[in-house]
């Protein structure tokens, strides 16, 4: 489709300008009765404004003002701003704006203008960023921003003298002869025949043509003939140039050359190359010679960089306020809920929990928010030297460090949930595929009989050293995600067959011990596994007890970690790097339950809806150094998500309870993104004590709603509110340019101050005990106590124990009497805040 000169700028609905992020190629000529301002963020590029040739680089800021012919040609890769303002917009806001024209070019600008030149760029980068982030009121944010804009305009960069525009009497003439030749460019037309056509005098035409597109007529065709043939040089390379060149218009290959290299100052064989290798490389897609595909986050890291660089005054930020209200009857039945959340709680590895930090963070975690069982890898790792081979190859067996395990979980309130994983060195069929730091052996037993023979004689031991009641009361989770090649490098048939021979050997120790599989993440696309996997089990008698899941917010699991991927470019430490460098996130809020529930329709059509289901790891992300894991964020994370899907499924093991974990080599920074609730030193994160206050719920829900929930229980009331506020696009996208360190808060959007007022009718009369909790940045976030205190690399005692002391959540207790059988409870969350209202009556 080829584009005509006059081009007609459509605004969206929310805005009546349009601001958009391009790299751009080749323009050709054109006007549109529109301003256009062009902001250079990288690379080079050529505008053309009638017969004026303007360079523009990194940085740069070029107005063109409207109804003014112009043509853009990228000289190297770049990235450019542009942002298109219809006269008729401006005519709305700027008495007088028709009649006046703007020179505004950063390359020629007087030095008492430059200053100018900067609140205009800042105002620019700040209009790409709101645009690209869209939150409350941002129409209106933008509208102020480019009214600023042309109120510098007005006072600095005003110009006299000849517009050089199209004039609006001959608009209907001129769009008729310049669609003529858009039409008939292949065809030897001449100034003659066009006069001709249009009943005019060649000497007339030709000053006509002159004055209102700023080219002569043999100019503005070469021009036309270029554009359509450098459309068909990028899309076709198997064409001969000289074939291309008489294909439009051209009178020989010679002709072409000469018009080529004046144009884009190198030859057609050389823009070829330079511009063939950066198209996409899908066969359906167009390869416009207009505007090119680019990584949007690159463009967005460069404005963010700018704006934080930029040396124009700042503005503080002046926050959202949203105010929600709710009318709450306290006398109706509601809903009995089990919090099933609190069945499950992780670590990483077995062997972890014999370590005494880690044993003491479970003793304090099972004080403040107890948990049921307790899900882990590697009970078969090396570091619990459960097996051995001698020199004949007989097993040995060796379970003291289990009993030492089992032994503490039991005296603290906790069930063993038992992944049944990784293989033992000396059993292992292939030693080279591990994983982890501290390696865990992924492939297949070189003897299915010895594997068997070993989890054989695991359970009968536990049964002697527990009970048979205590052990059917257990989990036995087979294997972790066999999806991905690193966990295991065989075939799903060989997946399916271990899962069978392992299955018929627990059940026939007795049928009541419970065993789940496959434990996959449910982000990825493995449809194929699961379908063979159920069937098999359909076909052989062998249904799992329970279904593991495991959730990681990133849709790009699937390109990281295919099994050619990782076959090809990840061994072990490269598979380390993979879970230490983040890569983006999900920009959907509502992953987690939207994926739940498509993960139960999918169980329900395999016939298994009876089976219980536990979501055995998940987290806002997969990445062990994810700097905002420290942070407040995660306390908003985990009361949304819990609360969103509450009693779905039976159990949600948040992965995982300790940053102390094996799987990456230990980083020397206290808060270093880890994936834990409790960070070193047992120094609890704020997403600990949204366990915490999430413990304190009653088992009847009376109402819940974005935002809030409010329970009945223990003889009282509670009213939990939270404010979440997700990842924004560039976050999302992979980009973390702007967060460091000690500044972790720069990657969300829809950022307000929420105000809850939840009016609570029917109490019995009575004096209660108001007691309100609230996890703030400056009440409850460890991070931001460090970060306050200077953010300190090595830590004495002393500060640890200044850090414990001062992350703890606020509280605030009064008294208030209920005499009309109503009461208001006010909550004010700033952004990630979690607050719980607990009302418990006093008897005087």
């Amino acid at each position: 489709m080829k584009t005509s000169i006059y081009e007609l700028v459509e605004t969206g609905d929310a805005l009546p300008f349009d601001v958009s992020l391009h790299r751009v190629n080749y323009v050709p000529s054109h006007w549109h009765n529109s301003v256009e301002i062009i902001f250079v963020l990288n690379g080079k590029l050529e505008v053309t404004v009638g017969s004026q040739q303007h360079t523009l680089a990194e940085g740069d800021v070029f107005l063109i003002n409207q109804c003014h012919v112009h043509e853009v040609i990228g000289l190297n890769n770049n990235i450019i701003a542009t942002f298109l303002i219809p006269i008729s917009y401006l005519k709305e806001n700027i008495r007088g704006i028709e009649n006046i024209l703007f020179k505004c070019e950063s390359r020629t600008a007087r030095s008492e203008q430059r200053g100018a030149l900067d609140q205009i760029r800042h105002l620019l980068a700040e209009m790409v960023q709101l645009n690209n982030k869209k939150e409350e009121a941002y129409e209106l944010d933008m509208g102020i921003r480019m009214l600023a804009v042309f109120s510098i305009l007005l006072k600095q960069f005003r110009t006299t003298g000849s517009s050089g525009a199209i004039n609006e009497k001959y608009m209907e003439r001129m769009l008729r002869i310049i669609t003529y030749i858009d039409e008939h460019y292949k065809d030897p037309i001449s100034l003659q025949s066009l006069a001709e056509r249009e009943f005019l005098s060649v000497p007339y035409l030709s000053k006509f043509f002159s004055e209102n597109i700023g080219l002569n007529f043999q100019s503005y065709l070469t021009s036309i003939r270029l554009k359509n043939a450098v459309e068909d040089l990028l899309n076709y390379d198997e064409i001969p140039i000289a074939d291309l060149a008489l294909n439009h218009g051209f009178p020989n290959a010679k002709s072409f050359y000469t018009a080529f290299k004046n144009r884009y100052h190198m030859t057609p064989h050389e823009y070829r190359k330079q511009y063939r290798p950066d198209m996409v490389q899908k066969k359906n897609e167009d390869i416009s010679s207009h505007y090119l595909n680019f990584n949007h986050s690159s463009a967005l890291g460069i404005i963010r960089q700018f704006l934080e660089r930029s040396q124009s005054r700042e503005v503080e930020k002046v926050q959202t306020l949203e105010t929600r209200a709710y009318k709450i009857d306290t006398a109706i039945q509601g809903t009995t809920v089990q919090h099933t959340w609190k069945n499950l709680i992780t670590i990483g590895k077995a062997k972890e929990g014999l370590h005494a930090d880690v044993q003491q963070q479970l003793k304090h975690v099972q004080q403040k928010s107890p948990f049921r069982y307790l899900r882990f890898h590697g009970i078969f790792d090396d570091g619990m030297m459960v097996y051995d081979e001698d020199g004949a190859g007989k097993p040995r067996y060796n379970f003291r460090f289990v009993d030492q395990l089992f032994d503490f979980l039991l005296s603290v309130g906790l069930k063993p949930f038992v992944e049944l994983g990784f293989m033992p060195s000396a059993l292992a069929s292939d030693t080279d595929k591990s994983v982890f730091y501290r390696a865990s052996y992924t492939s297949p037993p070189k003897s299915v009989d010895k594997w068997c023979e070993l989890v054989d004689r695991f359970i009968r031991h536990c049964m002697n050293r527990y009970g048979a009641a205590e052990v059917k009361s257990w989990k036995f989770e087979f294997w972790n995600e066999p999806e991905l090649h690193i966990f295991w490098p065989a075939s799903h048939d060989e997946y399916n067959e271990l899962y069978y021979r392992t299955y018929q050997t627990v059940k026939n120790i007795s049928q009541a011990l419970q065993i789940g599989a496959p434990g996959r993440i449910i982000t990825m696309e493995s449809m194929s596994m699961v379908k063979d996997f159920f069937e098999f089990c359909r076909k052989n008698s062998c249904q799992p007890d329970f279904i593991p899941l495991h959730f990681y917010p990133h849709e790009r699991f699937e390109k990281l970690m295919n099994k050619e991927y990782m076959a090809q470019k990840y061994d072990t430490d490269s598979y380390y790097q993979l879970l230490e460098e983040f890569r983006g996130i999900s920009s959907n809020p509502d992953f987690l339950k939207e994926k739940l529930e498509d993960e139960l329709k999918l169980i329900a059509e395999y016939g298994l809806s009876g089976c219980e289901i536990y979501l055995t790891e998940w987290n806002s992300t997969g990445y062990h150094r994810e700097l905002t894991n420290d942070t407040l964020y995660k306390a908003a994370y985990i009361a949304k998500n819990l609360l969103d899907n509450l009693d779905v499924v039976h159990g949600f093991g948040y992965w995982v309870l300790s940053d102390n974990i094996e799987e990456t080599f230990p980083s020397q920074q206290l808060f270093h993104g880890g994936l834990g609730l409790i960070a070193q030193y047992g120094i609890p994160k704020p997403a600990m004590y949204a366990y915490e206050l999430l413990t304190k719920l009653g088992s009847t829900v009376i109402a819940q709603g974005d935002g809030y929930i409010v329970t009945a229980g223990s003889g009282g009331y509670q009213v939990l509110t939270y404010n979440y506020c997700h990842f924004d696009e560039l976050y999302a996208m992979g980009d973390i340019s702007f967060i460091d360190a000690t500044h972790r808060y720069n990657g969300f959007k829809n950022e307000r101050t929420l105000k809850i007022d939840i009016a609570l009718s029917n109490l019995p009369n009575g004096h209660y005990k108001m007691i309100t909790h609230t996890i703030s940045r400056s009440q409850g976030s460890s991070y931001d106590a460090w970060v306050t205190m200077g953010a300190p690399e090595s830590l004495t005692q002393e500060d640890i124990q200044y850090l414990k002391a001062n992350s703890c959540p606020r509280r605030h207790v009064q008294y208030v009497r209920v005499d009309e059988a109503a009461l208001t409870v006010h909550s004010s969350l700033a952004p990630h805040e979690v607050e719980l209202i607990e009302l418990m009556p006093t008897y005087d």
